[in-house]
């Protein structure tokens, strides 16, 4: 990494590339960056390879991190999702875990986690993770949004989940917003937190499913990190979550019944991770 490089958003990727899926449709990386475009994101964003059995190259790509967060390089951090379970102890994931706290968490610097992101940051700050006992939560499912999430002063929910601005019924001249309470998100996780981190770092759960308690976070404005995070894919398209069902089905880690449920619920439900795309680039830009 040089200087000659522009200041840019860091794409932690945290996963290689999935068979018959990413050659298709790229890796967790490359749909991250294609969410942030549908966005109409115009910063460049940069990927950086940290899952891998290959220290050595692994050291590399964090050196080639430090120096551009040395050159003061890198706007924002998101760090993807990823087949591995946040709670391995493989070198890799003890090496991020160690950037995470050593490093990431002292930069002033907003931070984005899609599903492994989320979980293995909200471990950094003291969470437990684990198995979720309810199972798989996969393909696209209803997530019931915690309404605090709009309370917080300048959250980037309200802008890009706001339905409309109507009169009151009671005074013509007086505006009330209608925002959404729901949202469908591409799910693929069978690990979660239990809960939000303890005093210090003061968090609000962006919402809850059935199988899932807290789908996500954001920081308040007196917590000392700037953090938003999301179980869920929204960089998954309704068509990389039919392949990525396939997948999961073929490789024998769900039933034909489930694969054929969460297909016809996957096809049913409006896939609004869109949505989700532009709050992401809103927190990375403010």
């Amino acid at each position: 990494m040089t200087s000659t490089v522009p200041k840019h958003i860091a794409v932690l990727v945290l996963d290689t590339p999935i068979p018959n899926v990413a050659e298709k449709y790229g890796d967790f990386g490359d749909n991250t960056i294609d969410l942030l475009s549908r966005a109409n994101n115009k910063a460049p964003a940069v990927k950086y390879q940290l899952c891998g059995e290959d220290e050595a190259a692994l050291d590399g790509v964090y050196l080639q991190l430090h120096a551009a967060i040395a050159q003061d390089l890198i706007s924002g951090f998101i760090l993807t999702g990823s087949r591995s379970n946040a709670f391995d102890e493989t070198p890799w994931i003890q090496k991020l875990e160690e950037f995470i706290v050593l490093t990431l968490y002292k930069l002033p610097v907003p931070i984005v986690g899609i599903c492994f992101g989320h979980q293995i940051l909200a471990k950094g700050l003291g969470c437990k993770i684990g198995r979720n006992e309810l199972g798989w939560e996969i393909g696209i499912h209803t997530i019931e949004l915690n309404q605090e999430i709009f309370k917080l002063d300048h959250n980037p929910f309200v802008s890009n989940l706001l339905l409309a601005t109507t009169n009151t019924e009671e005074d013509k001249s007086q505006k009330k917003q209608i925002i959404l309470d729901h949202l469908n998100l591409v799910e693929f996780h069978q690990d979660i937190i239990y809960g939000l981190p303890s005093k210090g770092y003061e968090m609000v759960s962006i919402g809850s499913t059935v199988k899932c308690g807290i789908q996500g976070m954001i920081s308040k404005e007196t917590c000392p990190i700037k953090l938003l995070t999301f179980q869920g894919h929204p960089e998954f398209t309704t068509d990389i979550a039919l392949d990525m069902l396939k997948s999961k089905f073929e490789n024998g880690l769900i039933t034909e019944a489930e694969y054929e449920k969460y297909k016809y619920q996957t096809t049913s439900l409006n896939n609004q991770g869109d949505l989700i795309g532009r709050v992401i680039l809103n927190f990375l830009s403010t």
